[in-house]
């Protein structure tokens, strides 16, 4: 229990960051998607300081939280003319990508040479490319109807979706390795990370 309760409330606070920095939009996208301050980022230290467990429960509030975000903006809707392209843009554009999130820390003890920290930085890399991937089935199936003339669905899912997740995951990567190779930034969040991941 006292290891249950202090996990519960750090997991807490950083799905609180996670859902303010979602709203610090750096540019926005017409059709949904945007680049953010590192959202992602308190998400995927959760599962890389607490483990997995604890990133999927992070991640999972995350999630429902975009939904119901989208749901309210009036972005999901509209634009599913079917039951069909209801359940693929609400399984495909949120629960899904915003859920793997939680499984950055899967490879989180995974060392390479001096690479000390290889781990971290693919589990990272990993969930941005698997949420890009999500993000494109919804852009092919759905979105691709707004494809500019001369240019598939296919290749147009491909340029939009990565014209926001390539800058996402360049500020995850970036901001990551501040707090992994700094101390001083480590003391400043005061997270009791896993020790083998920053020694």
């Amino acid at each position: 229990m006292r290891t249950k309760t202090p996990n519960l409330a750090r997991t807490a606070i950083l799905v609180a960051l996670a859902v303010a920095l979602s709203f610090a939009k750096l540019w926005k996208m017409p059709l949904g998607g945007s680049v953010t301050l590192g959202s992602m980022l308190p998400i995927m230290l959760i599962s890389l300081a607490l483990g997995i467990k604890w990133g999927l429960a992070g991640s999972t509030v995350f999630a429902l939280f975009q939904l119901v975000q989208a749901l309210i903006e009036g972005n999901v809707f509209p634009y599913c003319e079917t039951g069909a392209t209801l359940v693929i843009c609400v399984l495909f554009d949120y629960v899904c990508p915003f859920i793997a999130i939680g499984l950055a820390g899967l490879f989180r003890k995974l060392r390479v040479g001096r690479f000390r920290h290889f781990g971290a930085y693919l589990g990272i890399v990993l969930v941005c490319v698997f949420r890009f991937a999500c993000h494109y089935i919804t852009g092919v199936a759905i979105w691709g109807q707004w494809a500019p003339d001369g240019m598939g669905k296919y290749l147009y899912s491909l340029l939009y979706n990565g014209g926001y997740m390539l800058p996402e995951l360049g500020i995850s990567l970036v901001l990551a390795a501040l707090l992994l190779e700094s101390p001083e930034i480590r003391k400043l969040i005061n997270l009791e990370v896993d020790r083998d991941l920053l020694a």
